[in-house]
This record gives C-alpha cells, structure tokens and sequence, in this order.
C-alpha cells in the first residue's frame, strides 16, 4: 500500500476521533465513506488499526486510547498545542493531495494563480537549522529597495498569513530578527556549525501578536472590534488570535475582545475589513485606525 495512503488514513482516524470518541467499528465506518468520496482503500481490520494507533503516537506524538473502564471507544488524549501541530502538517499534507487530484479535475478545481516566493529554500533552511549551520544570503528590503549580505544562526521557521519567515540571529549585531523567504536570494548553507545556545520560546513569544512582525517590542493590549453581524460570523469562525472572545452577539453586530500587541500586521489585518468592522479600544488604536483612513479618503479629493 502507497505511503500517501498510510499518511491519509492516520488524518482521517485523527479527523473521526477529534469529534467524538469512538468504537472500532464506527471508526471503520467512518474510514468506508471516505474511502468511497477519495477513491482509496482505507479498509482496517483491528490489527491494522492496532498498528496504526502505535505509528500514530511515534510519528505524530499523538495517543489514542481506549482505557476507561467497560467503554471500548477510543479517543484522543490531549496534548494541546502539539495536537493541533501535527493535524496542521496532516491537513497541509491532504492538501497537497487534493491539488494533484486537481490535475485530473482541473474543469472543478481553481487554483490560485498567484504563488508564494522562496519555498524552494524551505527545506534547506530547515536542514541548516537542525545542524546548527550558518547561513550566507542576500536579503532584499521592499520599504528602501536595497539589498543586503547577510550571516545568521538560524533557529526556526514560522508562517503567517500565508507566508513563511526565517527566524535567525544575525551575526552583525547578534540580534533576533526576521527574514521573509520571498526575499531571500543566494542562499549558502555553510558547513560550520554555530556554538552558541539560544534559549527563545518561541511558542510564548509569538503567542501575543499578529503575524511576525514587533514581537519582542509589543506589550499586549485589550482591543475590542465590532464587525457587522454577516461579517462577524466570519470572525467567529475563523478567529483573529487565539485570545479571541465574543463579548456580545445581538443580532445586529459583534464584538469581540482579544489580548494582543498592536503590530503593523495587525493593523493591516484590521484595515482588509474595510467598512464592516470598527474599532472600540483602546483608544490609541481607534486614532490610528481614524488618520489612516482619512490620509485614504484625501488621496480621492
């Protein structure tokens, strides 16, 4: 059996079990009507089930157990944050899946036409970053138009808003800083390695902001926004950060509140919702918000 399968059917159990506990045979249900949407073989028997259950905690560092006393439903021990990483790699991998199903299709399926820049580095930079190797590339910046030699220690990668970053130290002035892999050109994956240990958490650093940038510097704030009733059932389901919370839901508008540092990403995610959403708090936001718009609404006089 192809691997692609073995990977599709962990997804799928992981998917099953996420919405509910479950029995053997409603798992093996469950895995018969995907099998009939994908087109694929995902019939187990309790063995290959048993089997994968182990290759899922070894692969993925997700368990799934069935211990409770007299219940024979399996289900999910919890592991926060870990979990949802490795059902974000599950998901990307189907996804990757379902575009080259899309070759086949392609009069029912519509790609975006316009491609994200510099995944080709993506697993060469995460190569240098196991082996602690120093990096060497060119870095170009679109507010001045330069270009720049760089040397880093690089420590991780991140995505945001669709873009990935490389998270490094630059040699020049030892300082953390973030390097978009769209503007990353000549890059050299040197064969020394650096000694130095950095002790980020990057999980906490990044936790209260909005995308990548000012994470260090940005203090997080109660913000209050209110959307439009239609648009603010897009918040709700899709919510700005992590911290997010409804505060009141009417009928006729929602308000949420969240916790975060108030970041140029932020900002500019606050202004793609145009006329549907308003600014409550704090204050200094709500200004900001008010002169960006009118230095807008001038550029039309």
């Amino acid at each position: 059996m192809p691997k692609q399968t073995f990977l599709s059917r962990y997804s799928l159990i992981i998917k099953r079990l996420e919405k509910s506990p479950a029995t053997f045979q409603e798992i093996a249900n469950y895995l018969e009507c995907e099998a009939d949407i994908q087109d694929k073989d995902f019939t187990i028997s309790i063995r290959t089930f048993q089997r994968d259950i182990k290759d899922i905690y070894e692969q993925l560092d997700i368990e799934i157990a069935n211990e409770r006393k007299g219940d024979k439903r399996y289900y999910i021990k919890e592991r926060g944050e870990d979990l949802q990483r490795s059902q974000r790699l599950l998901d990307s991998y189907q996804t990757i899946n379902a575009i080259k199903a899309s070759q086949e299709f392609h009069q029912y399926v519509f790609l975006e036409t316009r491609k994200p820049k510099g995944l080709e580095h993506f697993y060469g930079l995460l190569y240098a970053i196991k082996s602690k190797l120093i990096l060497k590339f060119k870095h170009y910046k679109y507010w001045d138009d330069t270009l720049t030699e760089r040397k880093v220690h690089p420590l991780a990668l991140k995505e945001s808003q669709g873009r990935w970053y490389l998270l490094a130290i630059d040699t020049k002035d030892a300082a953390f800083k973030t390097f978009g892999l769209d503007r990353i050109d000549e890059l050299e994956i040197t064969k020394t390695k650096f000694k130095e240990k950095y002790n980020y958490d990057f999980n906490e650093m990044f936790s209260n902001c909005f995308g990548i940038l000012n994470v260090e510097d940005g203090k997080p704030q109660t913000v209050q926004l209110a959307f439009t009733f239609q648009q603010g059932q897009y918040v709700k389901n899709y919510p700005l950060h992590h911290s997010q919370k409804i505060i009141k839901d009417n009928g006729k508008q929602i308000i949420v509140e969240l916790s975060l540092a108030i970041t140029y990403d932020f900002i500019q995610e606050i202004l793609h919702f145009g006329e549907y959403i308003k600014v409550l708090q704090p204050i200094s936001l709500v200004k900001e918000i008010k002169t960006i718009h009118k230095n807008s609404f001038q550029k039309y006089q």
